[in-house]
């Protein structure tokens, strides 16, 4: 999960013997494109456990208490130690300007017997211990290189942890560099490209989420899209700013949960789209094969890509019964989680830090590329079922009306007047009457409310403004302003006002 050394994937599964014949010259050629030349280690390094009193480096490490390790063999968690390592540089060593140190610990330094850095403040126990950088770069005199004696001697403590991690020495090394933070956003500069598209999508599928129906799959999406977005923001973070080595624990553990939160919904996602039995079974498998995985193994980063191929595997299970029961989104699944698989099982070290973030975009671009396709196709057919179903209810309201022509009782002065629904041409409120414009040119007064005839009337009757009522039938053209309102033309040559916010669905119910 990182690019610095065996540590900087932090914790490989791996015996040391396939560690040294794999990993390092692939981390050789890593660190060749960040610094001039790694500082050789002369042969295993000698290790002794700092004496009570101890300040300076031993005169020699031949005590019965000493032994001799390779740097990433060496155990420093919940001890003091002494390390000594002979440093042969490069040819061009005037470059270097300090010396690396990666691990979990305070440490103090010591070139040539003399101090010339210190990050925290060793101790024989976690009251003592001050807890140093996780990556520090001690400032280098470089005459001091071309002096006979190389010898690097580090004090080291650590006693701040919460996990116990296989390997806690992730690096000791001549830099050409004052900042290893620097270095290592550098590395995972490809990975925050994609954080853009991981923003977009959050925002996106979560509007979805709102407003569609089904609201299930986009919400899945969007917690998918914030839960990888939080993971790059972990893996990144050692290169974000220099943290005390105990948040390296937190770092871990973050990744790894967000890892099993972004399988889950992966999985949830696949499985609702193309499953309509088993859910419920497919989901306890892919928490049950999650769970053995982190069980099984010791590794951080194994731990994460094992829990993401699990969550894939079974997603793209369900993707296969998808595409064999015709469903539309499959192929496009089965692509996508098939690169997953593939990268995952080929490259885990690279899919974890690069391919992973990578992938992951651009499966939510087309996501939401295809989702708006859905929801566009969704919300046209939407709109034409509406407007089919006002048609029909027009239709009936028509029927009705044609058998049973629907009348008003209008009270007037010492009697009262039966009107034929169908004579209406328009009605204006006026407070708490309205005015009948019949077709013959006649008004009669009514003592009922605009609101009240507009819920009486059939459905020909449509409310154009919020003081007239209009028969649709009567209307023989809309004309519509730049200020967005509207004026109705009528058959008998009267105009009626349309007002902007009810202006859209007249035009519909024109159509």
């Amino acid at each position: 999960m990182n690019g610095l050394g065996p540590a900087a994937g932090v914790d490989y599964d791996l015996p040391m013997h396939l560690t040294k014949q794999a990993l390092l010259p692939l981390l050789a050629g890593l660190l060749a494109t960040m610094a001039v030349e790694l500082a050789a280690v002369e042969g295993p390094l000698q290790v002794c456990p700092v004496l009570s009193g101890e300040s300076h480096p031993p005169s020699d490490y031949d005590r019965p208490d000493c032994w001799s390790a390779g740097l990433y063999e060496i155990d420093i968690q919940d001890r003091m130690l002494w390390i000594r390592a002979r440093l042969e540089p490069a040819p061009y060593e005037t470059s270097f300007l300090g010396v690396l140190i990666s691990m979990k610990a305070a440490s103090e330094v010591f070139l040539a017997g003399e101090m010339i850095g210190r990050n925290g403040l060793p101790g024989p126990d976690r009251e003592t211990e001050l807890p140093g950088r996780m990556d520090v770069v001690i400032p280098l005199d470089r005459s001091k290189l071309n002096a006979a004696d190389r010898t690097l001697d580090l004090k080291v403590s650590s006693h701040h942890n919460w996990l116990r991690l296989r390997y806690p020495i992730h690096g000791l090394q001549l830099v050409d560099y004052p900042s290893q933070q620097d270095q290592t956003l550098r590395y995972y500069l490809p990975s925050l490209l994609p954080m853009g598209v991981f923003l977009l999508a959050v925002f996106y599928f979560g509007s979805l989420t709102l407003r569609s129906e089904d609201w299930s799959v986009p919400a899945l999406l969007a917690a998918l899209s914030a839960l990888v977005m939080l993971q790059l923001l972990f893996e990144a973070s050692r290169g974000l700013y220099a943290y005390a080595y105990p948040v390296q624990d937190l770092r871990l553990i973050g990744i790894l949960v967000c890892s099993i939160g972004f399988g889950l919904c992966l999985a949830g996602v696949s499985v609702k789209q193309f499953l309509e039995r088993h859910r419920l079974m497919l989901m306890v498998l892919v928490v049950l094969a999650m769970t053995i995985a982190i069980v099984l193994t010791t590794s951080w980063d194994t731990r994460t890509a094992l829990v993401l191929l699990m969550a894939t595997s079974y997603a793209w299970i369900a993707a296969i019964i998808g595409w064999r029961k015709g469903r539309p989104l499959a192929p496009a699944h089965i692509v996508a989680l098939t690169l997953f698989l593939l990268a995952n099982l080929y490259y885990p070290d690279q899919f974890i830090d690069h391919g992973f973030y990578l992938l992951v975009a651009l499966f939510l671009a087309g996501l939401m590329v295809l989702q708006a396709i859905s929801y566009g196709r969704e919300r046209r057919g939407r709109i034409e079922q509406r407007q089919r179903a006002d048609q029909l209810q027009q239709a009936i309201d028509q029927s009705r009306a044609d058998r049973e022509p629907q009348t008003l009782t209008v009270p007037g002065t010492g009697q009262v007047q039966t009107v034929r629904v169908d004579e209406l041409i328009r009605v204006q409120g006026a407070g708490d009457y309205a005015a009948l414009h019949l077709m013959d040119g006649r008004e009669l007064l009514h003592n009922a409310t605009l609101n009240e005839l507009d819920t009486e009337l059939p459905s020909n009757f449509l409310r154009v403004h919020r003081s007239h009522l209009v028969n649709t039938r009567c209307i023989n053209r809309l004309e519509r302003k730049e200020s967005g309102t509207g004026t109705l033309y009528l058959n008998n040559g009267q105009t009626v006002p349309v007002s902007r916010r009810i202006m859209p669905g007249v035009r519909r119910a024109l159509r």
